[in-house]
């Protein structure tokens, strides 16, 4: 009986070690997936004169430890590209100097997450009662290696890269007073599909946001066939925009369509039945 036990006891023991060794090859053997940053976008709606918080998590999915900082950075649209460029002193959306980030370096040790506060303190001014937007930016901190110079060569220089991850969350502020429904249709286009087949068929609508805040639009088309009178909706899309700027969006025609003479329908939907925006232009599709 006391050596039944004993065996008993000896392949528990055996079973027990087998478990613990398998998690632990498991866990080293666990796939890594990198680091995540959760929201990609904050957005905040705070009434002048009051405050709101909003958190960002960041996660370390890695078996290494990672440092980040954290900072703000105001953004512009440049008019004849789109594209965003650090705006300039003095820009009147600008939303930083209202926002407060703790904590503002963050460490990471293998497989941890940590919350960041963003604090949005809006001033109760009528200069603050319109749409505001920043970014956080969120760079990795990592120490310089020792740079090898030739030795015996008094003017040789040492030059070193290290590159490092980086990214980007943008923040908007969105008051509940702003117009947001001031997006109006300037230009609507057909595009024929080049030779190159680099696009197929499209439509162009180009839009401008003429109100105080930022335009979240729903947008659609629906083509008509003049000769068969055949309806054709296309899928909905969605999109924003500043307030001062514009827009173009691109919808390809899908290869299916029948060729020939069409009239194409656009509609900017503001999730409201009084205020919407249409265009209408007639193409032909060869």
């Amino acid at each position: 009986m006391i050596q039944k036990m004993k065996h008993l006891i000896l392949m528990a023991t055996v079973i027990f070690m087998a478990t613990i060794s398998m998690a632990q090859n498991s866990d080293e053997e666990k796939e890594e997936h990198g680091v995540a940053i959760s929201p990609s976008t904050l957005r905040f709606n705070a009434k002048p004169g009051t405050t709101q918080v909003k958190t960002l998590k960041i996660t370390n999915d890695t078996k290494r430890t990672y440092a980040f900082k954290i900072s703000l950075q105001d953004i512009m649209l440049d008019n004849a590209t789109g594209a965003e460029v650090p705006a300039s002193k003095g820009f009147r959306y600008a939303l930083s100097p209202y926002l407060l980030v703790t904590p503002n370096v963050v460490e990471l040790k293998p497989r941890e997450s940590k919350v960041v506060t963003i604090t949005a303190n809006i001033p109760s001014n009528d200069t603050n009662a319109i749409a505001l937007w920043s970014q956080l930016i969120i760079d990795q901190m990592d120490e310089r290696g020792k740079l090898e110079v030739p030795s015996g060569n008094q003017k040789a220089v040492g030059l070193g890269i290290k590159a490092g991850m980086g990214f980007a969350v943008k923040i908007f502020q969105n008051p509940p007073n702003v117009t947001t429904n001031n997006v109006e249709i300037i230009k609507l286009k057909y595009h024929a599909g080049n030779a190159e087949k680099k696009h197929g068929n499209l439509l162009k609508m180009k839009v401008k946001n003429t109100g105080s805040g930022i335009g979240y639009c729903l947008y659609y088309i629906e083509l008509t066939h003049l000769t068969t009178g055949r309806q054709t909706k296309l899928k909905v899309k969605q999109f924003g925009v500043l307030p001062g700027y514009e827009k173009e969006i691109s919808f390809e025609l899908p290869a299916e369509l029948q060729k020939g003479n069409y009239s194409a329908l656009s509609v900017l939907d503001f999730g409201s039945k009084e205020t919407i925006q249409t265009a209408e232009i007639e193409f032909k599709m060869d």
